[in-house]
């Protein structure tokens, strides 16, 4: 018998709703009263729509999915926060939920006092608790502020002791979401090898987050939802890219929606899309991955002579990691009246993964005005499948010769093009049409 299983559910909202609690149930009936929009005439939302897993014990599985496909849903389904308007949510064993960052705490008690209170509602006895409590302290890191009030803790301290609560309940059925998130480093690194160990004894853990690397360093199985339907259930490897599709589907607004990219010598960029090698517009793709830069720009008076640069740099700052300059290749533009679309084909981007961005520049050739230059705001991903690497990802391959007994390093003949050589290219493919 599997620990969780989660049997053709679905969950539907009404748009507008407020919810399930009690609080929730006396607010709409006001609502009533006060004569607003009746429910029934509210746009239903699925937020899950027939989905179906089982979790074995001692089993890690991993729930990803673009903003929106239903995952935290999922999550407070099995917590019981939540009830399915359709279909069966099974679970066997205690269980520990760490959904949201400070649930379950009260403001004005300690954190000695919460620990108490939040263990209970576990299922620790008292005794138990007594004698775990320095344990939940030091893996939390309060011990200085083990007797203030929590309202006082930052966001990272109630995220430590939150987790540390959980796993030390010794859970058969461990629900985690993104909240983790908020701690340092070292304490994300210590709740990943904690996760492990209660795998390893035989908890079932269900993480739901977005950070693809942490996922992988745990899970053994990766669900993706997308718009409330498994649209996998696989390897962690084979999701990540399932993901990453769907990531690319679901991202309709791009950041000239949000940034005024305004010209301040009549151009204007309207729209930078990125397509792959199939014409898909895509967000996330490979570090070996063919990309092609569709720049759509206007005018209100033709320009004879327009040096375009493309600049991307990675979401920590510092410099550019890639330039690409039309002027340096003897490259100027002549654009009419109107829409522009100009093209860059990139044969590939061998850069580490990571959330990296876009700035468009642009200038007269003949005057050296600049005409347009970007905010760095139009992203993309890059997943390296979890290579370790340095600043960039680049396709090698390990020997051992027969010989001399030793590993060597090879690069594969396909691959012989040199990264200077490889962007040269680039270059030669940027076309105005």
């Amino acid at each position: 018998m599997p620990a969780v299983r989660f049997h053709r559910v679905s969950k539907r909202f009404r748009v507008g709703e407020r919810g399930d609690a009690i609080m929730d149930c006396l607010a709409s009936g006001m609502a009533k009263i006060l004569r607003r929009k009746p429910a029934s005439r509210r746009e239903i939302h699925w937020a899950l729509n027939n989905v179906s897993f089982d979790v074995e014990r001692g089993e890690a599985v991993g729930i990803i999915g673009p903003n929106g496909a239903g995952k935290s849903t999922a999550l407070k389904l099995l917590a019981g926060i939540l009830q399915p308007c359709e279909g069966e949510v099974f679970s066997r064993g205690r269980k520990a939920a760490l959904i949201e960052v400070g649930a379950g705490f009260h403001g004005d008690l300690t954190g000695r006092e919460n620990i108490q209170l939040n263990a209970t509602l576990l299922g620790m006895s008292r005794a138990e608790t007594r004698t775990k409590l320095d344990s939940i302290v030091a893996f939390a890191g309060v011990e200085r502020f083990l007797d203030t009030p929590v309202k006082r803790y930052s966001s990272g301290m109630y995220a430590r002791l939150g987790f540390s609560i959980a796993v030390h309940v010794d859970p058969e059925i461990l629900l985690v979401d993104e909240v983790l998130s908020v701690g340092d480093a070292m304490f994300r690194v210590r709740c990943l090898e904690r996760m492990r160990n209660l795998v390893r004894q035989g908890t079932a853990l269900i993480l739901v987050t977005h950070d693809l690397e942490q996922m992988r360093a745990i899970c053994g199985r990766t669900i993706v939802l997308e718009q409330g339907h498994v649209a996998f259930d696989g390897t962690p490897g084979a999701a990540a890219a399932e993901y990453l599709g769907a990531m690319s589907r679901n991202s309709f607004t791009r950041p000239t929606d949000l940034v005024d990219h305004s010209s301040c010598r009549g151009l204007h960029l309207n729209r930078l899309t990125m397509r792959n090698g199939l014409g898909d517009d895509v967000l996330c793709l490979g570090p070996d991955h063919f990309v092609q830069v569709e720049l759509e720009l206007s005018t209100q008076a033709g320009i004879r002579e327009v040096a375009i640069e493309m600049n991307l740099r990675g979401a920590e700052g510092g410099g550019n990691v890639l330039s690409f300059n039309s002027a340096r290749r003897d490259r100027v533009f002549a654009l009419g009246d109107g829409l522009n679309r100009l093209i860059l084909d990139i044969p590939f981007l061998p850069l580490r993964g990571g959330q990296y961005f876009w700035n468009v520049r642009a200038w007269d050739a003949s005057t050296g005005t600049t005409l347009l230059d970007t905010p760095f705001a139009y992203p993309m991903i890059i997943d390296d499948a979890g290579r370790p690497t340095g600043q960039l990802s680049l396709a090698h391959q390990w020997t051992l010769h027969p010989t001399q007994k030793d590993v060597s390093w090879s690069t594969p003949p396909a691959e012989h093009t040199s990264l200077s050589k490889t962007f040269e290219c680039a270059h030669e493919h940027l076309l105005v049409c």
